[in-house]
């Protein structure tokens, strides 16, 4: 592995061979993570691994699945579907060699095609929006094009999942990702669930129950709006907004 990652996992390519990798990062109303979580307990996949990098960070958390590591690999045998969950995201100093790492695993491994998934900063969503996300792939995706139009010119990606999608095209693995898009400053649960929608009815062709996490989407909107209000009724309170930055 690369610089001290280290994959940690008893899958095997006759397994995995000709699969999809699906994975995000925390960034974005934490669109990454949670899909890929959400997607992992859907799906009922099974953990099959982890990774390890350098200044790992010192966290664990106890989920329905039972106890969750920072990078974790789970696994669904039938579709052939790996999913890495960053529950933390890897330190920046590490970031680089890191997300090599995972790009060379994936290849080593014979996936087809990973599918990354990440917030879009809701400052840019336009007035009149119909699809809620944008999307972008690689030069050997071949897939078929996604319903809402490509990420719109002069916005950008950063941060690991930009680094993902680079070495993915330098392994010549067919990539696409998409960004629904998503608050900034809180956990954003309405593009969480429209992010497993598309995924699942247009790229993997499975229905992914969505149920828990609309229902967490609408107690979400339930508090924004009373907080809405609540700050209404005090002018002269309201702290200034934390602005966001493009992407991640």
């Amino acid at each position: 592995m690369t610089d001290g990652v280290e994959i940690v996992s008893d899958l095997t390519r006759e397994e995995v061979e000709g699969g999809i990798l699906v994975t995000g990062f925390r960034g974005f109303g934490l669109v990454g993570y949670l899909v890929s979580k959400h997607l992992a307990l859907a799906l009922k996949a099974e953990k099959r691994g982890y990774i390890l990098a350098p200044y790992m960070p010192p966290v664990l958390l106890v989920e329905e699945d039972g106890v969750g590591y920072p990078f974790d690999i789970y696994f669904h045998r039938e579709k052939r579907i790996v999913i890495v969950v960053h529950r933390a995201n890897p330190e920046r100093e590490v970031q680089d060699d890191y997300t090599k790492a995972l790009a060379d695993w994936a290849g080593e491994m014979g996936i087809s095609l990973a599918v990354l998934v990440g917030g879009l900063s809701d400052e840019f969503k336009p007035s009149n929006e119909a699809y809620g996300y944008r999307w972008i792939s690689n030069k050997y995706y071949i897939g078929k094009k996604l319903e809402a139009p490509t990420m719109d010119v002069g916005l950008g990606v950063i941060g690991p999942l930009a680094l993902l999608h680079i070495y993915l095209e330098a392994r010549r693995i067919p990539s696409i990702m998409i960004l629904p898009y998503a608050a900034a400053e809180r956990s954003d649960y309405d593009a969480v669930a429209l992010g497993l929608k598309v995924i699942g009815r247009e790229v993997l062709g499975v229905e992914i129950p969505t149920g828990d996490v609309e229902r967490m989407a609408a107690q979400q909107r339930e508090f924004l709006e009373y907080v809405r209000r609540t700050l209404e009724e005090q002018p002269g309170e309201r702290g200034e907004e934390e602005e966001s930055g493009i992407y991640m």
